[in-house]
């Protein structure tokens, strides 16, 4: 897949930025008279952070457009996540926030996708 999808919604155009972070939970562990070491809890859900545009000739027709990212990705509960670059995992949207920029004919929005629940083994780090 090419084009980024969040359930049924395809985006019209795919973010300009798409960050994908994974990230492990560590924990310092004392042990008096020897020092400290790192203990590896395990894996934590994955986060997509986007950033994108939306634009057309009128005011209107961004905030039209707009309409439909928000309303595609902010009506609660979990989705299959699609990203360009491959890949999929359900999440739900934790963050949508947007900008108008001069005008008005130009709206960047910002979304970030929460992973579910990390489906991985303790250390493993998905290729």
């Amino acid at each position: 897949m090419n084009r980024m999808q969040y359930g049924e919604f395809v985006f019209p155009h795919n973010p300009r930025r798409i960050e994908l972070s994974y990230t492990g939970a560590l924990a310092p562990q004392v042990f008096p008279g020897c020092g400290a070491a790192v203990q590896e809890l395990g894996p934590r859900c994955r986060v997509a952070r986007c950033e994108g545009e939306v634009f057309a000739p009128t005011p209107e027709g961004a905030a039209a457009k707009l309409a439909e990212i928000s309303a595609a990705c902010t009506g609660g509960g979990f989705a299959l996540l699609y990203l360009p670059a491959g890949g999929s995992f359900e999440a739900a949207v934790s963050r949508f926030a947007y900008t108008a920029q001069g005008d008005g004919r130009v709206l960047t929005y910002t979304l970030e996708f929460v992973e579910r629940a990390a489906q991985r083994e303790v250390g493993a780090w998905p290729n």
